[in-house]
């Protein structure tokens, strides 16, 4: 994918910030899926995307480990983003504590959670493990509050989000349920490349919503693509090695 700064890159690490739904966002059936594995299941294993950061000879790494319950549909996705192997979201602080930046005062993120390979989410350090920003929805069922990636002081509020199958029975739809910022969502989907698996998250937000530069136009338009790698790592969650999806 194309160059992204600082601010843009940390405001979509982990794939899943300020998101909301339209009314319809139709895929065509990909025709690639193998009839024996269930769709949902291709969405489950740890991607890494790395995006070059401007003016400077280094990327920035994204991790999206991701897992699916195909049963109750199920999604949590652990996330980090790196520089240089040191992570740089989630702050690695504990609730209610903070610690100076380059860009100032960064605090506890209210989504994170700290793991050490035990199976459990925890919610405090004990020097074994790393705090990962987690998402969880159901699909088509229950949200959750989401608050945007980036360091921040003062986080507020965030917003309730849901995630929805779309008619491809493969590509999902992540979006705030406020009806008021229809326009902006993230599309995630695996690609079936020619000799593997890689995964997609596109971001879709309104064309203006600046009456200075033009006409207001809500029509959802591509902000950015993100494109993923599979990796076969160790989770964070259990130390279980993640395998890459088959086709």
């Amino acid at each position: 994918m194309g160059n992204l700064n600082l601010k843009n890159y940390l405001s979509i690490v982990g794939c899943l910030a300020l998101f909301a739904s339209l009314p319809s966002c139709n895929q065509a059936p990909n025709n690639k899926v193998n009839k024996n594995t269930h769709p949902l299941s291709y969405h489950g294993a740890y991607w890494v995307a790395n995006i070059k950061v401007p003016e400077k000879p280094i990327k920035m790494e994204i991790i999206n480990d991701m897992h699916i319950d195909t049963m109750s549909k199920r999604v949590t996705v652990y996330a980090q983003s790196r520089i240089l192997g040191k992570t740089v979201s989630p702050p690695q602080v504990n609730p209610g504590e903070c610690i100076d930046s380059r860009n100032g005062k960064v605090c506890f993120h209210p989504n994170a959670v700290y793991l050490n390979g035990t199976g459990k989410e925890l919610t405090q350090a004990d020097g074994t493990g790393d705090w990962w920003i987690k998402h969880s929805w159901i699909l088509d069922g229950e949200g959750y509050r989401n608050w945007e990636l980036p360091p921040l002081e003062d986080y507020g509020e965030g917003e309730w989000v849901e995630g929805n199958l779309l008619e491809d029975g493969l590509t999902m739809k992540v979006g705030v349920s406020d009806e008021t910022k229809s326009g902006f969502f993230n599309l995630r989907k695996p690609v079936f490349d020619k000799n593997e698996i890689s995964y997609q998250v596109i971001r879709y937000e309104p064309k203006n919503l600046d009456i200075k530069t033009g006409p207001i136009d809500k029509t959802p338009t591509i902000r950015f693509t993100i494109d993923f790698k599979c990796k076969e790592a160790k989770s964070a969650f259990n130390k279980i090695v993640r395998i890459c999806p088959q086709k």
